[in-house]
C-alpha cells in the first residue's frame, strides 16, 4: 500500500512511520492550509523519526482510539483557521485581539462559548510541532544543537510548560539529567504529566509545579532552560527574560522561541521584528549564540518589520 503526501509517493514510509503518515493524509484532506504546508515538510528533509514517535505518542494519549486520536488531530485545523483569521485582523489594526492580561481572562479563558480552550488548544499546539514547518524547523534545531550536551549530569528548566514536549525530549536525550517544569495552567500540567508518564520519566527525575514564574525561586542555576513562545504572551517581556537570566547557571544556555507580529487569540505583545526580540535579550544581559529567525509565509522576509516570523535563539550569560 502507497500513501501520497502531496505529490509525492511515500512507498514503504508508511510502513517505517504509518502514524506521521497517516497523520500527514488526514491533515490534507481536512484543510487547504495543509496542503501546501505539508509539502513544503517534506523538502525539510524532516526529522521522520522524531515526528512518528511524536504522533505515536499522541496516539497512546487518546486510549489508543484512532477517532479520537484524528479528533484531536483536527484541532490544529481549528487552530490555524483561527489564526489566519486573527493574522488579518492584526494586518487591518495594527494591533492584536488582546492588549492585556485582563482581556486575555475575559475574552479567552473565561469565554465558554470558545471551543478551542483548554485540552483541545493544548492538542492544537502539540501537534503544531510536527506539522507546522515553522515549528518542525524549531524542534529540529531544539533536537540537534540544544539537547546534545557534553555535560552527563545537569538540571533542566522548561517554563512555562505548554504541552511539555520540549523538556520531555530534553529529558530522553539526557537520562541521567532532571528537570523542573513551571506553569500556571492545569491543563499544561496534566498534559504534560500524562507526556512524561507515557515516557517512563517519573517524579524522582521531573518535577512539575503550578507556580508563576516571577515567584519562582530555585537554590541553585539551572544548566538548560527552554522557554517556547512565552514573551508574546506577556506583558512585560523584557522583565521575563531578566528573571530568566538570574536561573540560569553561569555556564548554561537558554532555548528561547517567539512570535513576532503573529497573532493569536492570547498574544498580548506585539513584537514588530526580530530585532525588537534581538534588543530585549540584550537589555536582558543574554548573549545570542545561534538563531533560527524564518518568516511565516513565503511572502516576506525574516529581517522586515511587520511580517509574521518565528523567532528562535540559543542564548548564554
Amino acid at each position: 500500500m502507497q500513501a501520497v503526501f502531496g505529490t509525492m509517493v511515500f512507498g514503504d514510509l508508511i510502513e517505517r512511520y504509518p502514524y506521521f503518515v497517516r497523520t500527514s493524509e488526514f491533515l490534507e484532506k481536512s484543510s487547504f492550509f495543509f496542503k501546501k504546508t505539508l509539502q513544503r515538510i517534506r523538502i525539510l528533509h524532516p526529522n521522520y523519526e522524531w515526528a512518528e514517535k511524536t504522533c505515536r505518542d499522541a496516539f497512546e494519549l487518546c486510549g489508543r482510539d484512532w477517532q479520537a486520536y484524528l479528533g484531536n488531530a483536527y484541532k490544529l485545523v481549528d487552530f490555524s483557521v483561527e489564526f489566519l483569521r486573527l493574522q488579518a485582523l492584526l494586518e487591518k489594526t495594527g494591533r492584536y485581539y488582546c492588549a492585556n492580561f485582563r482581556e486575555v481572562e475575559e475574552k479567552v479563558y473565561n469565554n465558554k462559548d470558545r471551543t478551542l480552550r483548554g485540552a483541545p488548544y493544548m492538542w492544537a499546539l502539540y501537534f503544531s510541532q510536527v506539522f507546522w514547518e515553522t515549528h518542525h524547523r524549531v524542534f529540529k534545531f531544539f533536537l540537534s544543537d540544544f539537547v546534545s550536551t557534553k555535560q552527563e549530569q545537569g538540571h533542566a528548566l522548561e517554563v512555562p510548560l505548554g504541552t511539555g514536549i520540549f523538556v520531555t525530549h530534553f529529558l530522553l536525550g539526557n537520562r541521567l539529567w532532571k528537570g523542573v517544569g513551571v506553569d500556571l495552567g492545569d491543563t499544561a500540567i496534566d498534559f504534560t504529566k500524562s507526556l512524561l508518564a507515557l515516557n517512563n520519566i517519573g517524579p524522582t527525575r521531573m518535577t512539575v509545579l503550578k507556580e508563576d514564574l516571577y515567584r519562582y525561586k530555585s537554590d541553585f542555576g539551572y544548566e538548560r532552560i527552554m522557554c517556547g513562545e512565552f514573551l508574546e504572551h506577556v506583558e512585560d517581556p523584557l522583565a521575563a527574560l531578566k528573571k530568566l537570566h538570574s536561573l540560569l547557571n553561569p555556564k548554561g544556555k537558554v532555548f528561547v522561541t517567539v512570535a513576532v507580529w503573529a497573532s493569536m487569540i492570547d498574544h498580548i505583545f506585539l513584537y514588530k521584528s526580530a530585532e525588537e526580540v534581538r534588543a530585549h535579550i540584550r537589555a536582558a544581559d543574554f548573549t545570542i549564540e545561534k538563531e533560527l529567525v524564518q518568516n511565516v509565509f513565503e511572502s516576506g522576509r525574516p529581517e522586515q518589520k511587520k511580517t509574521p516570523i518565528n523567532y528562535c535563539a540559543i542564548l548564554s550569560k
